[in-house]
């Protein structure tokens, strides 16, 4: 089963008038750098109506250095409704909508359903998409810092136990322009890493909710989690 992960948009932003008011402090665990960009992404996130993207995942096996490069497309859309379609190597998608995930595996005639209260690797899916900024600041200790490109990079540390049990650390590049990720490494405990890099990024497609459903084919056996 292909575990996953990716992306994130938050922030908050004041404003001042005649008199600047004096610049609030970061939240508690938020470096002063990553102010700017957790604005300007909460900024684009709230303007973000639907998303679609082409993806090439590579997943790192940090105990025999193997690596397995995957691809396929994303589609997101307000509120929460996410597809990630695995094209190559081998077919598979998996379906976000209220709170519940589906993973549809046609090669075994399988589809998993996963609670995303208690699959937080699966929830990181989510994570960019509409997110504010307190969602992250609460979730995460937040480190900005500069990608060799120039491009605004976040290093999200789990504070909270369920999410530190599924992953040490979550690096994002964003693209300065949208304010939207470009590249997403999850970085796990054992010294595993996956890392997404986008392209062909449109946040004007139009996308009709029903993507988004599926039905089960018959003869799929399902399996809960």
């Amino acid at each position: 089963m292909k575990k996953l992960l990716v992306a994130f948009v938050a922030a908050a932003a004041g404003a001042g008038c005649a008199r600047a008011a004096p610049t609030p402090p970061p939240a508690r665990g938020v470096g002063v750098g990553a102010v700017e960009t957790l604005a300007k992404m909460e900024a684009a996130g709230k303007a973000l109506v639907a998303l679609q993207a082409d993806f090439r995942q590579e997943r790192t096996y940090a105990l025999f250095g193997d690596k397995r490069v995957s691809s396929g497309a994303i589609r997101y859309k307000k509120p929460g409704m996410m597809l990630w379609e695995y094209r190559e190597p081998e077919r598979s998608a998996i379906y976000l909508k209220g709170g519940a995930a589906l993973m549809y595996i046609p090669a075994i005639k399988q589809a998993q359903r996963i609670s995303l209260a208690r699959d937080r690797k699966t929830e990181s899916l989510l994570i960019g998409f509409g997110n504010t900024a307190e969602e992250i600041t609460r979730n995460f200790d937040v480190e900005a810092s500069v990608s060799p490109e120039g491009y605004p990079v976040l290093d999200l540390a789990p504070k909270t136990a369920d999410l530190s049990s599924a992953f040490r650390k979550l690096r994002l590049v964003i693209d300065p322009k949208r304010w939207v990720p470009v590249r997403s490494e999850r970085i796990e405990h054992g010294g595993d890493t996956t890392v997404f890099t986008f392209s062909n990024v449109r946040t004007d497609a139009a996308i009709d909710d029903s993507v988004f459903d599926f039905a089960i084919p018959p003869g799929t056996e399902v399996v809960e989690y």
